[in-house]
């Protein structure tokens, strides 16, 4: 599926199939409970759709026409992936028995690698590359109504549709479609979605699968100051607040806080696992290092015509309370559609997340598992709120930022804003210009910390 149509739930989850057979193009509706119209009339069939025809696909219009080039995006051929049977690196050529020291057609272009989520699959038949340029592939056996891009037919304990693979930004994630036989990540039963690392094994059937993406673009090595400083302690392996599908969001006044060496997943989880049934719960669309806010863009060119008066009332902030407030009364004037605003802060020697400042008198909400990662990997977050379908708990935000204040490797706190309207979502311009003023924030936080310990002694 290569359109999503998201938040709209009058369309289905794999909904229609449009193709290009020569010079035309064709639709085809795949059982969707809404249906496929052209032209007014519900698609019954498959059909030839002439560029004038007008497509609804529950509340979207579309328009479907021959592109330029008979090839995807990114140059990968219709229905194949972008390079077939690619041999990695060091393996030998199964097909050639080549010594595997000899150069091999790898995933590279020209010395650039191949853009697209990347699979390392292993079978009895032997081992191979495959790339995609798509964000979202299918692995199961040859399906009537789903295409399947990695296509298992010969194992039988391979279901039709057996799991999914899609990626958000550089981050693969796997789900089993609830398949007879499962799917393995590391030995261990997938129950979800989860996200997968270059170096986890996928077992479906008998395959197994490591998957990757890259954006076809060469890689930079990153300066020593651009590395996130997570303590050693912090291994991304036991991680507790890891990486997932969608969080859990808490309306609390306070949430108990982990420092970074007591993050283990061994020693939390039956922590995690006794909390109260959640509000509701979020799903992240979008991320940002600290290290990379300036390289988005900083934000809109109004936002960075206002950031001089922003830094000047910053500082003129007499304490941190009055930062809270500033924070909370006016990030809508920069950031138009946060409509909330809330600005918590880390008690070190009581170990919560407390709530500093909001905006409107409402308790905020809280996913502090988003929150900790957040902090933990040095990384903001947009997120939106997960379909009725998923979690019958509404919460009336439905789009909202995280940003880590974090300055000299210390956790402060978290800023957060959130938008209520319906289908609500912040841009990658949106988050890139919160990181900005939170790190402003951060140092002016520190500094009054320090001036405070100072007047203590």
């Amino acid at each position: 599926m290569q359109l999503d149509l998201t938040p709209d739930e009058s369309v289905s989850r794999v909904h229609a199939r449009a193709w290009l057979a020569g010079d035309k193009v064709f639709l085809e509706d795949l059982g969707s409970s809404g249906g496929s119209h052209v032209n007014g009339e519900r698609l019954v069939a498959a059909m030839e759709i002439l560029p004038d025809a007008e497509v609804m696909l529950g509340g979207t219009k579309l328009t479907l026409r021959k592109p330029l080039s008979a090839h995807r995006r990114g140059g990968a051929p219709q229905n194949k992936p972008n390079l077939s049977r690619l041999q990695p690196r060091g393996r030998p050529d199964r097909t050639t028995g080549s010594d595997p020291s000899e150069p091999k057609a790898d995933a590279v272009n020209d010395g650039r690698p191949v853009k697209g989520i990347h699979i390392d699959l292993t079978t009895d038949a032997g081992q191979e590359e495959l790339v995609y340029d798509l964000d979202e592939i299918f692995v199961g056996r040859k399906h009537p109504e789903q295409e399947i891009h990695v296509d298992l037919s010969s194992d039988l304990k391979v279901s039709r549709t057996h799991a999914r693979i899609w990626r958000t930004r550089g981050i693969c994630w796997v789900e089993d479609l609830s398949s007879t036989h499962g799917t393995l990540v590391n030995g261990e039963a997938l129950s979800g979605a989860r996200v997968v690392k270059p170096e986890d094994e996928v077992c479906i059937g008998g395959a197994m699968m490591r998957f990757r993406y890259d954006n076809g673009h060469m890689a930079m090595p990153k300066r020593k100051s651009e590395t996130p400083t997570v303590p050693a302690t912090q291994e991304e392996d036991d991680c507790a607040f890891e990486a997932l599908d969608s969080y859990p969001v808490y309306k609390e006044e306070s949430y108990r806080y982990f420092e970074p060496g007591q993050r283990k997943k061994s020693d939390l989880d039956a922590v995690l696992k006794s909390r109260k049934s959640p509000m509701g719960r979020i799903r992240p669309n979008g991320q940002l290092a600290l290290s990379e806010a300036g390289q988005a863009g900083s934000g809109s060119k109004e936002f960075l015509k206002l950031l001089p008066e922003l830094v000047g009332q910053i500082h003129r902030a007499k304490n941190n309370k009055a930062l809270a407030e500033w924070f909370v009364n006016g990030v809508s004037k920069w950031l138009t559609t946060a409509k909330r605003a809330a600005f918590f802060v880390v008690d070190h020697e009581a170990g919560r997340i407390r709530l500093q400042a909001h905006r409107p008198a409402l308790k905020p909400i809280l996913s502090d598992t988003l929150a900790h990662r957040a902090l933990a990997i040095r990384t903001g977050y947009s997120w939106q709120q997960v379909g009725k379908e998923e979690c019958v708990r509404r919460l009336s935000m439905n789009a909202g930022l995280y940003v880590p204040m974090i300055w000299g490797g210390e956790e402060l706190g978290l800023l957060c804003v959130e938008d209520t309207d319906e289908g609500a979502e912040f841009s990658e311009k949106d988050l890139a210009a919160l990181m900005v003023v939170g790190q402003l924030l951060s140092l002016a936080v520190r500094h009054h910390l320090a001036a405070e310990a100072v007047a203590a002694d």
